[in-house]
């Protein structure tokens, strides 16, 4: 597009300095006629300059547009990228520690009971480790890289019927909180954040549930609760307790 205008801008210049050329008659006199000396230029020429001379501001004036307009699109282009590779650097550090969860790297989420108690899919002998990180990376893909939540929502409680007690359970019930906060469905985000604390106490993710189910509660008008969960988050260590800091500063001024 860029090639085009400024071929057609380059044309335009060109045919504005060829428009600047005095036209001299250089062909013989008639027989009889006298030349007329020269004179002051006539009213057509005056007006015939007057339009070059607007033609020619009008191409500067669209010369300085179309270099506008590049950088526009070459800021938005960088932008975009940016927002891209952040989004691409977000997932491969989940997909990271889901790596290291699945090869023990980490220590299991589920609760001291959960080893007695087996899933839907234990119990029908079809169930293993690699099929519960299938299945949980499956629901997650929705959420981060498709962004298509309703699908993820799907996804993420036929994991929680097949694993209950799994490795990814914890997990699947904070991002189920996080997409019905999303959605601005208060109480169901509640429900699924204190799941996850009731039933997972000790699990990486409690302190982001905490202060997630802090904001819940303070935009639900039950400040007293929402204080107590965030003062609890902003404790630990990590991202969870400075924005749970932080929001309690904001909104607590504490």
């Amino acid at each position: 597009m860029y090639r085009s205008i400024l071929a057609a801008v380059s044309l335009t210049a060109a045919c504005l300095s060829y428009a600047q050329v005095e036209v001299v008659d250089r062909s013989p006199s008639s027989r009889g006629s006298t030349q007329a000396p020269p004179s002051e230029p006539t009213q057509q020429t005056t007006t015939g300059n007057q339009q070059v001379a607007e033609l020619y501001y009008q191409l500067q004036v669209l010369q300085q547009e179309v270099l506008e307009l590049r950088g526009l699109v070459e800021t938005q282009t960088h932008e975009l990228k940016r927002l891209k590779q952040q989004r691409l650097d977000d997932y491969l550090d989940l997909d990271r520690r889901l790596s290291q969860l699945g090869s023990g790297a980490s220590s299991s989420v589920a609760s001291p009971a959960a080893a007695s108690v087996p899933s839907a899919s234990e119990n029908a002998g079809t169930a293993s480790p690699a099929d519960e990180l299938k299945s949980y990376r499956a629901a997650i893909d929705l959420v981060l890289k498709q962004q298509n939540y309703d699908a993820a929502v799907v996804k993420l409680k036929e994991h929680l019927q097949n694993y209950p007690k799994g490795r990814y359970a914890g997990n699947a019930l904070y991002w189920l909180g996080e997409i019905y906060l999303l959605k601005g469905e208060l109480e169901t985000s509640r429900q699924w954040f204190s799941q996850l604390l009731s039933e997972f106490p000790d699990h990486p993710k409690v302190a982001d549930a905490q202060f997630k189910l802090g904001k819940v509660h303070h935009l639900m008008g039950d400040d007293a609760q929402a204080k107590t969960l965030l003062e609890r988050a902003a404790r630990a260590k990590g991202n969870a307790g400075r924005l749970a800091r932080d929001y309690l500063q904001e909104n607590f001024g504490s």
